[in-house]
C-alpha cells in the first residue's frame, strides 16, 4: 500500500475517526498525522467536530416541539394528498 499523502489523508479522516478503515490503512493515516501539522490540524477540527455533534444529538428535545414537528409533518401529508386526488 502506498503511504498516505495529505489528500487521502484528509479524504478518509471521518472514516479514520470512526475506525471503519483497515487496520493497515489506520496505521498510514496515524504515522501520516504524526509527521503532517496541517492534516493534524484538521483532524482536531473534523474531532471536535464529531464530538459536538455526538453531545447535541444525546439531548432530548422539548415536548412542546417535538409535538409542532409532528403536526407539521401531518398538514404537508394532509395537503400533499390534497394534491394528488
Amino acid at each position: 500500500m502506498a503511504e498516505f499523502d495529505c489528500q487521502e489523508t484528509k479524504r478518509h479522516v471521518h472514516e479514520f475517526l470512526h475506525q471503519e478503515l483497515s487496520e493497515a490503512e489506520m496505521t498510514e493515516i496515524t504515522a501520516h498525522l504524526a509527521h503532517c501539522d496541517s492534516c493534524e490540524l484538521d483532524y482536531d477540527l473534523e474531532a471536535s467536530l464529531n464530538d459536538l455533534i455526538l453531545r447535541s444529538c444525546t439531548e432530548v428535545p422539548p415536548q412542546e416541539l417535538a409535538d409542532s414537528i409532528l403536526e407539521r409533518i401531518r398538514d404537508i401529508q394532509q395537503a400533499h394528498k390534497g394534491h394528488q386526488g
